[in-house]
């Protein structure tokens, strides 16, 4: 850093030595002077490489020089803050770590310039009020991308202006398109004036990132930074391996694993967010004791302050383990993590490099090992192919500890534990049916029973992806109702909707019974409705042919009148033609 042309400023320098930085990385030293250059920058470097410095340090140098020179002024007027940078990242977490690594560098060489963090989870009223806060000064936005878009889209204009804006970053731009972010970035691109350096960082660059280069850049600098002998994208000081182990042994095996690298700081990857939620508190009750293993679970759904609050705990921990979804996949520089454990291959191949990549940073080495079920072993080739070299590993499946009796022993206590392990063997199964590498992960060869043993359930659940469909489960004898919540106020709550669904149900059942003995009289009572109808029915054609008869002995008996000559001719046709 002290060597760099045109040299860096004082307080950078102060810092990064006060850091232990004391040579650029490859991606450090190949993009600074281009982005200083006024050159804009699209950067593709393995995971751990130091991007993140990448960007801050051009940043604060530029503002600091161009606010030295003029080119940068106060705002024009004292209710307005000036946007003069702006870094855009796909996860919270991420945005909280560019933000916390950029804050020690604005202190001392910025410090008249506001710095600023807009992600989820908090109410607007708050990232107004920080805006508030920011009025009268030049300020940098640190943020995720639809809670930036939210910003420039009620700000702009009104309390924050762009005119002399100088730089924007797109940290992990691959993951910000993935996500669905594509429109945020549009949005956000048309705020911002054309006039400005951009950056693209990311460790793949593929078609959609290369579009998004196109539209946002002008004239990039591409910029490759690979491992040495260009035969693998992971860090040469990362150790790969797998282990083929089913469904129903993995806990077991995560389990005697773990113990085996006491001491040691683990992540341990889940494909959804019940999984988490699930094997956090399994883990727990089985890291219980006199030498626990403190165990933290972090997912994309959990409320903003518990993310916050688990994340900070696991990064201040010296060993221990988390419990984690692809939110912790990219970017992410959690310190000193030894092993990366992958319980569940992740659902998009690209994440393998991303999340074995949370270890082996900044040239230091690490481990990973992948769980695959004996299926799914063509998965190593397809990592190879995709130049990811991965050696097995074998674990004592046959001698190892079997917990699972031990964590359905803890159902059996705690009813929240049995909905968990339901809602994450549903979860799981579908994320599963959905894997995007099918050829490989084919859900009609999965075991659905070894997956259910796996999760302890004591019955299947009823969904559609199970229908028709041969399991290998023996379901327990254990009446799951009867299950209760440690939490006496959820047992009470549980007992109260339990008395009305009874009622419910049983209201449901009397008029089933009713309309049951309804339709079974009902063929009765239309029978017994055709019998006075078919009466009638006989009675009116006797009568007819009683009252023709009657007509025709009238009609004789007043021919005979006529003959003995008792009436006359006329009277006997008035008499015919009356009755007609």
């Amino acid at each position: 850093f002290h060597d760099f042309q045109p040299p860096l400023c004082a307080e950078i320098l102060a810092e990064t030595d006060a850091l232990g930085f004391e040579h650029m990385t490859p991606v450090q030293a190949a993009t600074l002077p281009l982005f200083l250059s006024n050159k804009d920058v699209c950067v593709d470097a393995c995971t751990g490489s130091g991007k993140t410095l990448a960007f801050v340090l051009p940043i604060v140098q530029l503002l600091k020089a161009k606010l030295a020179d003029g080119s940068i002024t106060a705002p024009r007027h004292a209710d307005l803050t000036k946007l003069v940078a702006m870094v855009v990242s796909p996860t919270r977490e991420l945005a909280r770590q560019i933000f916390e690594c950029a804050e020690k560098f604005f202190a001392g060489a910025l410090p008249g310039v506001q710095l600023l963090l807009f992600v989820g989870g908090t109410s607007v009223d708050e990232d107004l009020s920080l805006i508030r806060g920011a009025v009268g000064k030049c300020s940098v936005v640190i943020g995720t991308p639809g809670r930036t878009e939210d910003l420039l889209n009620r700000c702009v204009g009104s309390s924050v202006e762009t005119r002399e804006f100088e730089m924007l970053i797109l940290d992990e731009a691959d993951t910000l398109l993935d996500m669905g972010f594509e429109v945020s970035l549009n949005k956000i691109l048309e705020h911002l004036p054309k006039q400005r350096r951009t950056g693209l960082f990311s460790a793949t660059q593929t078609q959609e990132v290369k579009a998004l280069a196109r539209a946002g850049l002008r004239n990039p600098a591409t910029i490759s930074v690979q491992v040495a002998n260009n035969t693998q994208v992971t860090p040469t000081t990362l150790q790969n391996y797998y282990c083929l182990v089913g469904h129903d042994q993995r806990l077991s095996a995560l389990h005697h694993f773990v113990q085996s690298k006491k001491g040691q700081k683990l992540i341990v990857f889940f494909s959804t967010c019940g999984s988490v939620d699930f094997f956090t508190r399994v883990l727990e009750e089985l890291f219980k004791g006199d030498e626990a293993i403190p165990v933290v679970g972090l997912h994309g759904k959990m409320p903003q302050k518990k993310r916050t609050t688990n994340y900070d705990r696991f990064s201040s921990l010296e060993s221990g383990l988390l419990v984690c979804t692809d939110v912790v996949a990219r970017g992410i520089d959690l310190p000193d993590v030894d092993w990366i454990v992958q319980y569940d291959p992740p659902q998009d191949p690209n994440f393998f490099v991303h999340r074995v990549g949370r270890t082996a940073r900044a040239g230091r080495s690490g481990c990973a090992l992948s769980f695959l079920s004996s299926n799914e072993d063509a998965y190593v080739n397809f990592l190879k192919i995709r130049k990811v070299p991965c050696e097995e590993m074998t674990l004592p499946l046959d001698t190892m500890e079997d917990v699972l009796p031990n964590v359905k022993s803890f159902i059996l206590e705690d009813r929240d534990l049995l909905e968990k392990g339901t809602k994450a063997f549903m979860a799981f199964v579908r994320s599963y049916k959905e894997h995007q590498c099918q050829f490989i992960f084919r859900f009609k060869e999965l075991d659905l029973g070894a997956v259910a043993r796996g999760f302890c359930l004591l019955q299947l659940p009823k969904i559609n992806e199970l229908r028709n469909v041969r399991i290998n489960f023996e379901k327990t004898d254990i009446k799951t109702t009867d299950i209760k919540f440690k939490d006496k106020a959820r047992e009470k709550e549980r007992q109260k909707k339990l008395v009305v669904i009874a009622k419910e149900n049983e209201a449901r059942d009397k008029k089933n019974a009713e309309m049951r003995e309804k339709k079974r009289k009902r063929p009765l009572e239309e029978e017994n409705q055709k019998q006075p109808r078919r009466r009638e029915k006989k009675k009116g054609l006797h009568q007819q042919i009683v009252e023709e008869w009657d007509e025709l002995a009238e009609e004789e008996k007043l021919y005979k009148k006529l003959k003995k000559g008792k009436i006359t001719e006329e009277e006997y046709e008035k008499v015919l033609l009356g009755k007609a």
